[in-house]
């Protein structure tokens, strides 16, 4: 059932659901919403199973028409949306009839915004999962053929199916409620807990590390984050290549460290000092280029216990 046309897909558009987990062993990065906290809550204002394809829009830029009346859920980076070219608020369902324009401009907060609709946007599964990672070219929209999809973003004219045969219902008018709407464009203090590997680094390492502000470097994507500041004296050259999770902190030759996000590779040789929890991870993925970011020791178990709570809210 065809619900939008992608009339400019802007600077980065791409299909994600919860990604391949599991598959690490086999050399496949597991991909995924880079923000969980905003897709998640747009799943849940329409009612959707918490694994159901949404589009994640970076940096804005993007049109949609609708080809028909739909229902959408919008969360996320403020990145100027309008309909008909009137301003609307996101963290909140919102509903289109056929010919309606829904658009973005450039970001006012945050970089990634998250658009849901009912049951999912429909594309084929490549080891169970829809979620769109362009370096191993897996998942995405249906080739033109309509085998699986080669990991490409979404671009101009494509199509955008749902897996639904209900689109619109328009008596599901949901917001989240303000105290869960994060604010973004705001220096960060991000929770590290320490790896086994936190041993190897130096007392004054360790010290430079948690006293010192870093800035996010433009050269960062959903692979890893790099930052800029103080040399961050690694212990040795190096580590044997490890399986590798998600936040984890790489302290490579030059000290300056490296945040490993969605698209991470799945081993890595550079020594960690630690790994940023999924709670924080949310809140770096909406940070813009030279955001001020320092870091705060945190125990395993407090983490473990945060992160539990968000789970059981979204069934995950």
């Amino acid at each position: 059932m065809v619900a939008l046309e992608v009339i400019d897909p802007g600077l980065m558009v791409q299909l994600q659901d919860l990604g391949r987990t599991g598959m690490g062993h086999q050399g496949v990065a597991q991909g995924g919403p880079m923000d969980l906290h905003a897709y998640c809550w747009a799943n849940y204002l329409l009612g959707n199973d918490m694994n159901c394809p949404q589009l994640e829009i970076t940096a804005g830029q993007a049109t949609f028409l609708a080809h028909q009346p739909v229902t959408l859920a919008l969360t996320g980076a403020d990145l100027d949306a309008r309909v008909n070219k009137q301003s609307i608020m996101g963290w909140q369902t919102i509903h289109l009839t056929r010919g309606d324009e829904l658009s973005f401009r450039f970001p006012k907060s945050g970089l990634r915004a998250y658009l849901a609709i009912p049951g999912g946007f429909l594309a084929p599964t490549v080891f169970g999962s829809v979620a769109t990672v362009v370096r191993d070219r897996m998942g995405g929209l249906a080739c033109d053929d309509g085998g699986a999809g080669k990991g490409h973003l979404v671009g101009q004219n494509a199509i955008l199916e749902a897996r639904s045969g209900v689109v619109f219902t328009p008596g599901i008018n949901r917001m989240v409620p303000v105290r869960y709407i994060p604010l973004y464009g705001k220096d960060l203090q991000l929770n590290v807990i320490e790896s086994y590997q936190a041993s190897g680094f130096s007392r004054e390492s360790k010290a430079c590390f948690y006293r010192s502000g870093f800035t996010l470097s433009p050269d960062s994507d959903r692979m890893g984050y790099r930052l800029d500041g103080p040399v961050i004296k690694p212990p040795g050259s190096g580590v044997i290549s490890e399986g590798i999770a998600p936040g984890a902190v790489q302290i490579p030759e030059n000290g300056q460290p490296i945040i490993l996000m969605r698209d991470r590779q799945t081993l890595g040789g550079y020594p960690k000092i630690g790994c940023v929890p999924q709670l924080d991870l949310n809140k770096l993925a909406q940070a813009m280029p030279g955001t001020l970011l320092s870091f705060c020791p945190i125990t395993h178990d407090q983490a473990k216990e945060r992160l539990k709570h968000f789970y059981a809210f979204f069934c995950l």
